[in-house]
């Protein structure tokens, strides 16, 4: 099938994910669109255009009384030399937003139909369309970029192998309103505007160049790398590139220029909110570039780049077959990506925010498409080859849809709690047995049916002086853990020579209020 129509099915599936299997823009509080990180991105447009109050943002308090769009209530922060509340996170991704914003804010004013508040059920879907449709964009880019270098089926195997057999279908359709699917669109917007200036020195490319790089830096600073493609592109010597850039010297500058002028729009922010140019808004969270986290962030269960997307790591042996057929674009993409990788890895929490597999290099990956493709024409240079490649690729296509069903209705990716034991047991399996939860808290587990089962040990809290007021609901007493009582124990347990090898220990408990379920 040709890369053109490809691209037709995949947006298809993508919004059959988002639309009809799991549909965030219509699910509540945080596991809404607008919600977690989202809504520290997004947390701009309703301030500036709704509320008129980016300062203090007492309007917070009701909605979060109202939609609860982050539990953590981090969207901002107080900042103590200004009084001011600040926005933790970085202005470019509302920026992106804004057109969808002011669809769903034109739609709720003018009918009536929802609150326009800014978190009504139009805001929630125009975000996650918008979303959706910069996505498709990124493929539709991506495919012209792979066209350069690549024949046209080499390229329909690759944009189904990314949009298909890794996490970005997760990050394309569903949890879109994260910023890692728009910086994949715009490192592609840059990519193509290279190819293009290094062809016609246009003022096409100059912009194009100019407004992705400076895009995407306001939306993540550390994208600043980026910077490396425009300068390294198709380069044969340096002093060729040298002098090229120097004839060109003007158009270089109104790059940088509009990449400057879009940068600073975050640093205006910055003085308007907190009368500082610079404000480190992430406390004690950075980065430690001494001690990056590489293995736990390739292999860990928890995270782990390779092992929740395996066809990256399929994929970097392609970046010997790049050297040696693309050379002229080897350097720019591999020294990014490799840039990219140890940057993220480097970031102290680089765990946290429950990300389905290594979501922060999603970005990357107009990148490693192509040692990807590379891979791909490797094997499909012969027929034995192409079945495999065809073996592989389906095996990725269910995997990645495996954790994705596990992400949203199976409930077997458990974010940030992942364990070896666990992942090993549960991975890829159609009905997991849920007792295996058990391996989130412990490295072993007893397979089979207890035998012999000797009690050494009985509470039933009957003579517990601290036991609650809440009746049990089979009757009789239960102690209590509360915001006064923490702990229950210890208790001293009389293990003697002729214990059994097992200990079993079990309780019931009633959870009156559960934390982080709303």
């Amino acid at each position: 099938m040709k890369s053109s129509r490809i691209i037709n099915f995949i947006a298809i599936l993508w919004f059959f994910l988002g639309f009809s299997y799991y549909p965030k823009w219509e699910k509540p509080w945080s596991e809404a669109t607008i919600s977690w990180d989202v809504s520290g991105y997004y947390h701009y447009l309703p301030a500036i255009f709704i509320y008129k109050d980016i300062r203090q943002q007492n309007w917070m308090n009701d909605i979060n009384q109202k939609y609860l769009p982050s539990p953590a209530y981090d969207q901002a922060f107080g900042h103590q030399n200004s009084g001011n509340k600040v926005n933790k996170y970085a202005i470019g991704q509302a920026v992106l937003f804004s057109p969808f914003f002011l669809m769903a804010h034109g739609y709720t004013t003018l009918t009536g139909a929802y609150p326009a508040d800014g978190y009504s059920k139009p805001y929630q879907f125009f975000i996650w369309f918008g979303s959706l449709a910069f996505s498709i964009l990124g493929l539709v880019l991506l495919r012209r970029i792979l066209l350069y270098y690549f024949e046209d089926n080499i390229v329909t195997w690759t944009l189904v192998a990314l949009a298909a057999g890794t996490h970005w279908m997760e990050y394309a359709s569903i949890t879109n309103g994260m910023n890692h699917t728009w910086l994949f669109t715009l490192l592609c917007v840059l990519i193509l505007s290279t190819i293009r200036f290094y062809k016609k020195a246009d003022w096409t490319s100059v912009v194009g160049i100019g407004a992705s790089l400076g895009l995407a830096v306001l939306t993540r600073p550390t994208e600043i790398i980026w910077t490396l493609i425009p300068v390294l592109w198709g380069i044969s010597s340096i002093k060729e590139r040298f002098t090229f850039l120097l004839s060109h010297w003007m158009k270089c500058a109104v790059a940088v220029i509009i990449s400057g002028l879009i940068v600073f729009i975050q640093l205006s922010y910055w003085k308007y909110a907190s009368g500082e140019w610079i404000v480190y808004s992430y406390g004690d969270q950075g980065f430690n570039f001494l001690h990056p986290a590489i293995k736990r962030g390739l292999i860990g269960a928890n995270i782990g780049w390779w092992l929740y997307t395996p066809l990256m790591l399929l994929a970097m042996p392609g970046w010997y077959l790049v050297y040696k057929k693309h050379r002229a674009i080897f350097w720019p993409t591999f020294i990014t990506t490799i840039l990219a990788i140890y940057i993220t890895l480097s970031w102290s929490h680089f765990e946290s925010g429950g990300g389905l597999g290594q979501r922060n290099l999603i970005q990357i990956y107009p990148l490693m498409a192509f040692p990807l493709a590379s891979v791909i024409y490797w094997f499909n240079k012969s027929s034995i080859g192409k079945w495999i490649w065809i073996a592989i690729l389906a095996l990725n296509i269910y995997y990645t849809g495996w954790w994705i069903h596990q992400a949203h209705k199976g409930g077997f990716f458990q974010a940030g709690q992942m364990t070896r034991a666990y992942f090993l047991n549960v991975v890829g399996r159609i009905n997991p047995d849920r007792d295996l939860f058990k391996l989130l808290e412990t490295n072993e587990y007893f397979k089979g049916t207890p035998q012999t089962v000797n009690t050494v040990f009985q509470n039933d809290f009957e003579q517990d002086t601290a036991y609650c007021s809440t009746a049990w609901p089979s009757g009789g007493k239960a102690t209590c853990l509360n915001g006064e009582i923490q702990f229950f124990g210890p208790i001293t347990l009389p293990i003697t020579s002729d214990c059994a090898p097992w200990i079993r220990v079990e309780a019931d408990f009633l959870v009156q209020s559960r934390e982080w379920d709303v």
